[in-house]
């Protein structure tokens, strides 16, 4: 199962010349500008973007169906719910339109925007599924293309992960910054994942290297077992800091510093200089849970009730 986290981050940069044109890149499908619902007077909602492709350095036009099946082929499993598929569609969609509303540059870089393969790369991937993986998407893709998730008329910041601690986390948790459609919604499912739980370990040098990296100035004490200290957590059991030697850190620090696999975790030490972290779920914890998508799916749940759920009061605008 391939799972993906996102981070809200703005890329700056300039693109100069006119970008050539990127045609359906994932083969002919239906007509994406066929939509029967009524576009927006009050949001010019774009038919294509230009994209930036990291590894050639080249930008290209790229429609909105297109750009959502190569998200979908990043972002989440082709075997969830075609329900969960659709919301997780909306999802990106959605955070495309925040991101060009923040003028960041749209490229295929997970570090900058969201993650993204190009045909290319998705058929390399999945081989054999690609073909019966790229229908599903199309269709999903398309549910995407013709809405998106606004709140007090603007797109909204549409993150998501792979599984929740049981209940999701706040934007604040994570990034310092309050969004009132990023608050706690119950996901007490996520826990019937069957790596819910995992447990990696650290050694310490790698951990002291990887602070050291995050802080140039920091130092850590001898005492091994004073590394990690008055851990705080929210009611929901995610970290909102830590102090490690001198430095405090927030959960969302922890969890980019050490690769955690969630911001809800535990931290001991054992003989030999290796730390233990117990991880719940699997992402920062914020906004749609991509299983959670998938359990409410398999339940009856459309893709509409369920991006209600996980994304508190917004409004889902027709394209």
């Amino acid at each position: 199962m391939r799972e993906y986290i996102i981070i809200v981050a703005v890329f700056a940069g300039l693109l100069l010349g006119v970008p050539p044109i990127y045609g359906r890149v994932f083969g002919e499908g239906g007509d994406s500008s066929a939509a029967d619902s009524h576009l927006s007077a009050d949001y010019d909602f774009p038919q294509q973007i230009s994209m930036l492709l990291t590894e050639s350095g080249e930008v290209v036009q790229i429609g909105i169906e297109d750009y959502l099946i190569g998200c979908l082929f990043a972002q989440i499993p082709a075997t969830y719910h075609q329900q969960a598929l659709n919301a997780q569609a909306v999802a990106a969609h959605s955070y495309l339109l925040r991101m060009l509303e923040d003028g960041v540059v749209i490229s295929d870089d997970a570090a900058s925007c969201q993650p993204f393969f190009t045909a290319q790369i998705a058929r390399q991937r999945y081989g054999d599924d690609y073909d019966n993986y790229l229908e599903i998407f199309r269709a999903a893709a398309r549910h995407g293309a013709n809405r998106a998730l606004f709140f007090e008329g603007a797109p909204i910041y549409a993150v998501y992960h792979g599984i929740s601690a049981g209940v999701t986390n706040t934007a604040f948790s994570v990034w310092g910054q309050d969004f009132p459609y990023l608050q706690s919604v119950e996901s007490s499912w996520d826990r019937e994942h069957p790596n819910f739980i995992v447990h990696n370990e650290m050694t310490s040098e790698s951990i002291r290297l990887a602070i050291f990296d995050y802080n140039r100035t920091a130092s850590m004490p001898i005492d091994y077992s004073q590394w990690f200290v008055d851990i705080f957590k929210n009611e929901y059991g995610y970290v909102l800091s830590v102090k490690a030697g001198e430095t405090t850190l927030s959960g969302g620090d922890m969890w980019r510093i050490f690769n955690l696999r969630s911001t809800a975790f535990e931290t001991s030490f054992r003989s030999g200089g290796v730390f233990v972290f117990e991880t719940r779920g699997f992402g920062h914890g914020v906004g749609l849970s991509q299983y959670g998508a998938d359990v409410l799916g398999r339940r009856g749940f459309s893709s509409d009730d369920i991006l209600k759920h996980y994304y508190t009061n917004i409004e889902i605008v027709m394209v």
